[in-house]
């Protein structure tokens, strides 16, 4: 199990405009969505099953590789820089981790 804190209530996915701006970069509502709930928390690990739960709207325990599939496409997305901020939590979920600050 990780050792990332887990979200404690519902993760509600962001509106389908998100905040966040990555010129010249297009994204599907879904891709946005996801992108939108992993960078409003965080350092928390956020499950496969909450995300698809929140975001697609499938039922509790399904089995189905939309979210990993959607998370390589984002991360080929964003470039080499900005994915490495998406980590992945080995069979549990994925987690924002923006690198610390320049010193």
């Amino acid at each position: 199990m990780s050792s990332l804190p887990m979200p404690t209530e519902p993760v509600l996915p962001a509106p389908s405009r998100p905040t966040l701006r990555i010129a010249g970069l297009r994204l599907t509502k879904k891709e946005r969505d996801l992108l939108a709930v992993l960078i409003q928390n965080p350092g928390k690990c956020i499950t496969r099953d909450l995300l698809l739960r929140s975001i697609w709207g499938y039922s509790e325990g399904a089995k189905t590789r939309t979210v990993d599939v959607h998370i390589q496409r984002l991360r080929r997305k964003l470039g080499a820089e900005a994915s490495a901020c998406i980590k992945t939590i080995v069979r549990t979920g994925y987690c924002w981790l923006p690198d610390p600050a320049p010193r």
